[in-house]
C-alpha cells in the first residue's frame, strides 16, 4: 500500500507541474470578483493613475498584500500590462534562499507552462525563457521550479497584469544576491541576449515585451530589526523621507551606471530594509543595457508613493483575501510606482 501510495504521489507531481499554483491565497486575489473590486477600489481612491500617458518599457511595482499595496499598483502594472509578454524581475526571499542553500550570483527561471490566476492559468512565454537558456552561459542562471513555488513576488504581479491583459504572458526572473559587478556582468549579458531575441523576431519593445522590476521598499520597525528613527510620527516621516529621495534621486530621471550604483551603495551600505534590493539595481542595469542596444536613453518617471501605514487597509472584506501582516508605527512597509520610458 505504501509503495502504490508513493507511485500515486509521484505521478499527481508530474502531471501538475506544468502549472504553477497559488502560493500566497490570503494576500493576492485568486478570484476575478476579488482582483475586480480592489482595482476598483484603488481607482476610487487614486484618479491620478488613470490620467498617466506615453509608452512605458517597464516600471517598479510594490508586491505586499494587495488590500495594502493595490492603490500604487494602479499606478505601475496598467503601463505595461498591454505588452504580449511580461518580464518580471523578482526578488528571492528568504525561504527559496533557505531551500536553495543561498545561491548567489545568478537568475533563477522556472520550466513551468502556465502559472494559475484568477482568471484561468497564464502562459509562461516558454519560447523566451528557451531562448534565454540556450544563449546565456549557464553560470549566469539555474532553474528551479521549487524557488519559484515558494516566491510570491512574481506571484503578486499576476493578477493585475491579467486583469488588464488576459492574454498576457509572463516570464519570471529571480534576482539572488550578488555584488555590484557581478550584476552588472549577468545583466548586460541577459540585455543582449534579449536584444537578440526580439530582433531576430522584429518585436518592438513595450508592445511585444514589456518589464516588471518587483519591489517593496523599506521594512520598518522591531520585526524587521531596522528602526533607526525610533517609532513616532517623525521617526515615520524621515523614513519614507528617505524611501521618496532614493526613488526620486536614484531611480528617476535618465537612468545610468552611476545611478544604480549609488542606489546599491546606499542601500546595501547601510542596511536598509528595501525588499528589492537586487531586482531593482539589477532590473535597471538590464533596461539600462537594452537601451543602449537601441541607441536610446532610459527614463525613470516617479509616479506614486505610498506605504501600509499611511495608506491603511482598502476595504475589500469578506471577499476570501485579506493581509498577512499588521500596519502601524511600530511595522510597516514603502511602495514606490516608477514608470520607464526610452528617450
Amino acid at each position: 500500500m505504501k509503495k502504490v501510495l508513493t507511485l500515486f504521489m509521484t505521478l499527481s507531481f508530474v502531471v501538475g507541474a506544468g502549472v504553477r499554483n497559488f502560493f500566497d491565497d490570503v494576500g493576492f486575489c485568486t478570484r476575478p470578483h476579488q482582483i475586480e473590486k480592489i482595482v476598483e477600489l484603488s481607482r476610487k481612491l487614486e484618479p491620478e493613475a488613470s490620467r498617466i500617458r506615453g509608452d512605458w518599457l517597464a516600471v517598479v511595482s510594490p508586491h505586499d498584500d494587495h488590500m495594502y499595496a493595490g492603490r500604487v499598483y494602479i499606478y505601475a502594472i496598467p503601463r505595461v500590462a498591454r505588452a504580449k509578454t511580461v518580464v518580471i524581475f523578482a526578488v528571492t526571499h528568504h525561504r527559496a534562499r533557505v531551500e536553495l542553500k543561498d545561491p548567489r550570483g545568478i537568475i533563477i527561471l522556472d520550466d513551468y507552462d502556465r502559472w494559475e490566476a484568477p482568471y484561468g492559468p497564464v502562459e509562461v512565454d516558454g519560447e523566451l525563457r528557451n531562448y534565454i537558456k540556450r544563449k546565456l552561459p549557464s553560470k549566469y542562471y539555474m532553474v528551479s521550479n521549487r524557488a519559484h513555488a515558494l516566491e510570491h513576488s512574481a506571484e503578486a504581479m499576476v493578477p493585475f497584469l491579467q486583469y488588464y491583459n488576459r492574454k498576457v504572458k509572463i516570464l519570471a526572473i529571480m534576482v539572488t544576491g550578488m555584488d555590484f559587478w557581478r550584476m552588472k556582468g549577468v545583466s548586460d549579458k541577459l540585455a543582449e541576449v534579449i536584444y537578440s531575441y526580439m530582433k531576430e523576431r522584429g518585436l518592438k519593445p513595450g508592445k511585444d515585451i514589456s518589464f516588471v522590476i518587483s519591489s517593496d521598499n523599506t521594512h520598518y520597525g522591531p520585526d524587521f530589526d531596522f528602526s533607526p528613527f525610533g517609532l513616532d510620527e517623525e521617526s515615520h516621516r524621515r523614513a519614507t523621507d528617505q524611501d521618496r529621495e532614493l526613488g526620486r534621486k536614484f531611480l528617476s530621471g535618465r537612468i545610468t551606471v552611476e545611478k544604480i550604483r549609488g542606489f546599491a551603495d546606499r542601500v546595501w551600505g547601510e542596511g536598509i530594509t528595501w525588499c528589492g534590493r537586487f531586482s531593482v539595481p539589477f532590473g535597471l542595469l538590464t533596461l539600462r543595457r537594452l537601451a543602449e542596444l537601441w541607441g536610446r536613453n532610459l527614463e525613470g518617471v516617479a509616479f506614486k508613493y505610498g506605504d501600509s501605514y499611511s495608506l491603511g487597509v482598502l476595504p475589500a472584506f469578506r471577499m476570501g483575501i485579506g493581509t498577512t501582516a499588521p500596519f502601524s508605527l511600530k511595522h510597516w512597509v514603502g511602495y514606490w510606482a516608477i514608470g520607464y520610458r526610452l528617450k
